[in-house]
């Protein structure tokens, strides 16, 4: 079984830093889709059983990277076709936002974290393989499978590498264990991930998060039952379609 216990959404740096310092402290050096997924992330484990324990499972964002690295990679291009390299010089904190498992690195460190952990690369749909992953480590029947009680799936992302675009991070919990998801106080239930023909290509959103966060605002308006959420194919590869089966109960 696979319950969805808790969720979070974090859009904007400057709350972040006013409401949680101590967050803002150990995130501040990252990039702003690494701070966003984080934070987020550090919501929801505020509902974990043991932080330590919990799967770990992390989408690199598709726009990653930050201003001043994209700057310095603009100088190199430049410099190349000119034959004259500019101003190189940049902080070395920067470098680390080239990193796509920075998140994941950052979240065991901070929690000392030493479960399952999975980092899924920076590509158009790569959401709902997050979900498939969390929902298969919590219900692995292998003999020589780890057992594991929680997952973790989060992802952060921008609209551009530049500091005008917008960001968004994303956090989801998952249990093995039967609680009420805190957003509508039911129990919501991960049933499995189908992946029917697609009868036709789109042009996916190379966004990380945004799945996410609408998948999240559908869940928030279901009454119980068994529902089959329809991906809208913005938020998948483009090449295949996706449906996710959820359970809701009092």
């Amino acid at each position: 079984m696979a319950y969805l216990v808790a969720s979070a959404e974090r859009r904007d740096p400057a709350a972040i830093q006013k409401s949680s310092p101590e967050t803002w402290r150990r995130v501040r050096r990252y990039n702003r889709p690494v701070q966003l997924a984080l934070a987020a992330a550090e919501e929801v484990m505020r509902s974990s059983k043991d932080p330590v324990t919990a799967a770990v499972i992390s989408l690199a964002p598709c726009q990653p990277g930050s201003a001043d690295l994209y700057r310095w990679g603009e100088v190199v291009t430049a410099g190349m076709a000119s034959g004259s390299l500019g101003d190189l010089r940049m902080n070395p904190t920067q470098t680390l936002h080239a990193v796509d498992n920075l998140a994941m690195s950052a979240f065991a460190i901070t929690y000392g974290n030493h479960a399952d952990c999975l980092g899924l690369g920076g590509a158009a749909g790569q959401a709902w393989a997050g979900l498939e992953a969390a929902l298969e480590r919590l219900t692995a029947v292998d003999a020589g499978a780890e057992v594991l009680e929680e997952a973790l799936v989060m992802a952060g992302d921008q609209d551009s590498h530049d500091e005008s675009g917008s960001g968004l991070g994303v956090a989801l919990l998952f249990s093995t264990k039967a609680r009420r998801y805190e957003a509508n106080g039911h129990f919501v239930r991960l049933v499995r991930i189908e992946k029917p023909a697609r009868t036709s290509l789109v042009t996916p959103q190379p966004h990380a998060a945004a799945g996410l966060s609408t998948f999240i605002t559908f869940l928030k308006q279901q009454r119980p039952g068994l529902v089959s959420y329809d991906v809208p194919g913005e938020h998948t590869d483009g090449v295949s379609a996706v449906k996710v089966v959820v359970e809701t109960s009092l």
